[in-house]
């Protein structure tokens, strides 16, 4: 069996671990980023689920990746352009398996809030959350809810912007982040590098970009690396044999098989 952890600093220190992180919960085979996902990638044994948070009219935090409702939903256009009640009444089951569906996959599936995904998840699986807000008020209650929920040892904020990355650090110093400088940078060493003089324990290097000296650096520096992504077990392979101990994979129903025991 899989370890399972509870706490960041014991997954952390476990640097055996291949850590499993559910990209948009269990997205190969379900519609990404939404509870059927998370609740599939939890039970099938991911250490994290990554997500994804936008936000309403209003300033409350949704679960959607893209800038726009149009790929994954019923609606169109910007979720910051409509109230909350306009945004739940989409159907978010459009999209499943890389393809855009005629018909949703469930008939009753609607955008999470960040809350409805806390309150599910917050004390069954750690969680990776990726922050595309547009405001400093969105970046202060998505502070605020990851702050109701205990969030702290449990989750981290992934920024790409030093500007909210600074502005997280004032509303909640205590907040985990994993500090992302580019697609191609952040396996570069200066990035790295910049990582760990910013505090980070985590880092999220692009596969694609994986250079010879990456590993051995987050080794070096106490960084623990997520690689984004890969979804075919032999290619994981390669890469654990490589040093890799942490993967994105948008198919965690098959990943987990294929690192059963650390």
């Amino acid at each position: 069996m899989r370890k399972r952890f509870t706490t960041l600093t014991a997954l952390h220190a476990a640097t055996d671990q291949m850590i499993l992180t559910a990209h948009r919960g269990a997205s190969d085979g379900l519609p990404d980023n939404t509870m059927i996902a998370f609740e599939t990638a939890v039970r099938a044994g991911a250490d994290l689920i990554e997500f994804d948070l936008r936000s309403s009219r209003e300033g409350v935090p949704v679960v959607l990746h893209d800038a726009t409702l149009d790929r994954t939903t019923d609606g169109h256009g910007e979720p910051e352009l409509l109230p909350l009640a306009e945004l739940k009444k989409l159907n978010a089951s459009y999209w499943v398996g890389g393809r855009r569906l005629e018909t949703p996959y469930l008939p009753d599936l609607r955008l999470p809030t960040f809350e409805e995904v806390l309150a599910a998840f917050h004390d069954r699986v750690m969680m990776n959350i990726q922050i595309y807000a547009r405001t400093d008020a969105v970046l202060a209650e998505i502070c605020r809810l990851f702050r109701q929920y205990d969030m702290y040892d449990r989750g981290y904020l992934s920024i790409n912007s030093r500007e909210q990355f600074e502005t997280v650090r004032r509303i909640d110093s205590e907040i985990e982040i994993c500090f992302l400088p580019g697609w191609e940078p952040r396996s570069q060493p200066e990035s790295l590098k910049l990582c760990r003089e910013l505090g980070c324990r985590f880092v999220q290097p692009i596969r694609e970009f994986l250079a010879a000296e990456t590993v051995p650096l987050c080794r070096e520096l106490g960084l623990r690396e997520n690689v984004f992504y890969s979804d075919d077990p032999a290619e994981a392979l390669q890469l654990h044999a490589a040093g890799v101990r942490g993967l994105l994979t948008n198919r965690i129903t098959v990943l987990k098989d294929t690192f059963p025991e650390e």
